[in-house]
């Protein structure tokens, strides 16, 4: 796609953007935090100054690559425009001119309590169907939505927390793979076209959303700023991971086999991409970060205090799928070796944290982790909305709560790691920088 015709392709997406009057805003489940978030001092939006994909980087690159991301940006170019017309049409024919926006709940997602018994319930089978009515035309799912007041009404957004076209659609905070999950549950359950389709459409959506290097943005069609990284934050990437794994797998066995081996085929450029992501620092491999930059996947920053630094949940983690990995390469062995010995690095003692209470010292405890650490450092690294960098918790102010600083995650996947490595010693060299 010529410059030109993807500023024109944007321009067209802009003067799509549809806005909520107050009056037409349906009624909240739960409060949206961002009603009032936006009204906390010295708050500013997310960090989004610096594109990510402009295209002066697109031209800049070898020919083969430049080609594939072209094609890739002008497939989501027109996905978005062809989303954003389908709800102008939907718009006219409510004779609407502004979407209502989608009731909020704070998460979604398969919880404990939803059973094989549960599922063959009449409230699954609403919920059921709610969930396939937020299905975007793109194939996935928004965030922050409340089902259980029922089905999308007619001219309602997929989206809950703003009055802007966004999000739609994302594998950011569990979502669409949650909601595919739910779906093939309910019709193991209940067996229902409507349910396998959606699942369907939702791995085709994954397949279409990633990127030629084998990664995936937060968001899909792209939206620009920090949701264009490569995103490894909140389990994005390794929750796309496991679910084309799991249909590659026959899984899911509605799914044919042209899926079954492109869903295959997907997992093994991303499983390339977590490799080439792991961050190196003074030619040693560590770990990785929350996101990547979607050409060289060297670390980036996203929201304003989520800093550029190596992340440990979310290492941890992405370590536990490599581990999954039957008869691993001597690549994927080195990454696993390379990022547990990071954890074990980083590991503190003595406080002990949770999101309520927050920090506190405790002589003895441990070991817990800094969600975020410095590169090259890896001293603990924290910031409040203004994007300042901290090396004391105690410093944070509008970021101190709500925002999970510090995490238990690597010790279980370290005990998982010792056991792991039995079967799959270390090379005599440690791999360095050569895959």
């Amino acid at each position: 796609m010529t410059s030109a015709a993807r500023s024109a392709a944007l321009a067209l997406a802009a003067s799509l953007a549809f806005g909520v009057s107050a009056a037409a805003q349906t009624p909240a489940s739960a409060p949206n935090p961002m009603d009032s978030i936006g009204r906390l001092p010295g708050y500013r939006p997310a960090h989004d100054t610096v594109p990510l994909l402009p295209a002066s980087r697109i031209a800049a690159l070898p020919a083969a690559q430049r080609r594939a991301w072209e094609a890739y940006l002008a497939r989501s170019a027109a996905l978005y425009t062809a989303d954003t017309l389908a709800m102008r049409r939907e718009l006219a024919r409510a004779g609407a001119t502004t979407m209502t926006r989608a009731p909020y709940a704070h998460d979604f997602s398969v919880k404990p309590f939803m059973t094989p018994a549960w599922f063959a319930s009449d409230t699954a089978q609403r919920l059921a169907a709610a969930i396939l009515s937020y299905q975007a035309p793109n194939g996935g799912w928004s965030k922050h939505v409340d089902y259980a007041p029922g089905p999308r009404p007619v001219a309602g957004s997929y989206f809950a927390e703003s009055d802007q076209w966004e999000w739609i659609s994302t594998i950011d905070n569990d979502q669409t793979t949650s909601q595919m999950q739910f779906l093939a549950l309910a019709d193991r359950a209940h067996p229902d076209a409507r349910y396998r389709g959606a699942f369907v459409r939702g791995v085709n959506y994954l397949l279409d959303a990633q990127y030629p290097n084998g990664c995936w943005p937060q968001v899909y069609p792209l939206e620009g700023s920090y949701h264009d990284a490569a995103t490894f934050n909140d389990d994005a990437t390794l929750n796309v991971l496991r679910i084309l794994r799991d249909v590659a797998q026959g899984k899911y066995e509605f799914v044919g086999p042209t899926t079954r081996h492109a869903a295959a085929a997907a997992e093994s450029r991303g499983i390339a991409c977590v490799l080439d992501a792991q961050a190196v620092v003074n030619g040693v491999r560590t770990a990785w970060p929350q996101q990547s930059d979607p050409i060289t996947l060297a670390p980036t920053s996203a929201r304003s205090y989520e800093l550029t630094s190596i992340a440990s949940r979310e290492s941890a983690h992405l370590l536990d799928y490599l581990m999954q990995i039957p008869s691993p390469s001597a690549r994927v062995v080195a990454a696993v070796h390379d990022a547990a010995a990071w954890l074990r690095t980083t590991a503190l003692h003595g406080i002990k944290y949770d999101t309520a209470g927050g920090l506190r010292v405790v002589p003895g405890a441990g070991p817990v982790w800094a969600r975020m650490a410095e590169i090259g450092t890896n001293r603990p690294v924290f910031s409040n909305r203004d994007g300042i960098k901290l090396y004391d918790w105690n410093r944070l102010t509008d970021r101190r709560h709500g925002y999970g600083w510090y995490d238990y995650a690597p010790d279980s996947t370290l005990a998982r790691y010792d056991r792991w490595r039995v079967a799959h010693p270390q090379a005599v060299v440690r791999s360095r920088t050569s895959h």
